[in-house]
């Protein structure tokens, strides 16, 4: 072996094993980086899934006020429809009842444009 042999078969293994080092390093550094844009991923859908998670429950908490709501109101209207129900009777009551004394009134030979003028303001 002359030694230009030697110089190169000693830059050889210098050269090859830095080589060798520096595709290991690379491929743990990828792994590394992989593993790390994984764990992101997963702490970003965490996080999503979280909001949506505390929205869904802000919206359930809204739908039922709005459904108590809702509740209050039909008892309202019922019971605004039950004396709404009972004032009609009462109306239809007394326009019974005035055209009761209408009847009695032209029987007793009222004047004409006086009893027109009831007549006029009843309906």
């Amino acid at each position: 072996m002359s030694i230009a042999e030697i110089i190169l078969s000693i830059l050889n293994v210098v050269f090859g094993t830095g080589f060798i080092l520096t595709l290991v390093t690379l491929k743990q550094a990828k792994r590394k980086a992989t593993t790390e844009v994984e764990k992101g991923n997963i702490e970003l859908v965490t996080s999503s899934v979280n909001e949506m998670l505390q929205s869904v429950n802000a919206l359930m908490v809204q739908n039922k006020e709005l459904v108590k709501e809702v509740v209050t109101r039909s008892d309202e209207n019922t019971e605004l429809k039950k004396k709404l129900d009972c004032l009609s009777g009462r109306v239809e009551k007394m326009q019974k009842a005035i055209k009761d004394v209408l009847k009695a009134i032209e029987k007793l030979d009222v004047d004409e444009s006086l009893l027109a003028k009831l007549k006029e303001e009843i309906k």
